[in-house]
């Protein structure tokens, strides 16, 4: 009898459990998935960031967000031509660079509209690659 009780429950845990286990494994997949993609983004705004620049020597990210929309606002520091270091920011969306310091006040505009808003701090993985 105690075999027959035992072979029920695991059953019946095998049955209600199995969809639960499934619902909280495919929701860690999900993240995975959407935290590759915001990597994604983060590499190939600062490789696009890094071809704009006219010296990027000493260029390091202080810190990268990637937004909802796709855009990477990033904090970072480079040498200038006098090999002095400078600190400057840069939005990037869809490859096109925006530089803080730019005449045109495109940076200004960008920023306030891709990165007032809710973010996600990308700036360990971009550290580890660049």
């Amino acid at each position: 009898m105690p075999s027959s009780y035992a072979s029920t429950a695991s059953r019946f845990i095998l049955l209600f459990g199995s969809p639960l286990i499934f619902m909280a494994l495919s929701g860690l997949l999900t993240e995975n998935a959407q935290a590759h993609q915001r990597n994604n983004v983060a590499y190939a705004s600062v490789a696009a960031l890094k071809s704009y620049m006219a010296r990027p020597a000493g260029f390091k990210v202080e810190n990268i967000r990637v937004t909802d929309a796709g855009a990477a606002c990033i904090e970072y520091h480079a040498r200038d031509a006098a090999g002095s270091l400078s600190r400057a920011q840069a939005v990037v969306v869809d490859g096109a660079v925006a530089q803080s310091g730019s005449a045109d006040g495109r940076f200004e505009k960008a920023w306030n509209r891709q990165c007032r808003g809710p973010a996600y701090d990308v700036t360990g993985a971009v550290r580890y690659f660049f």
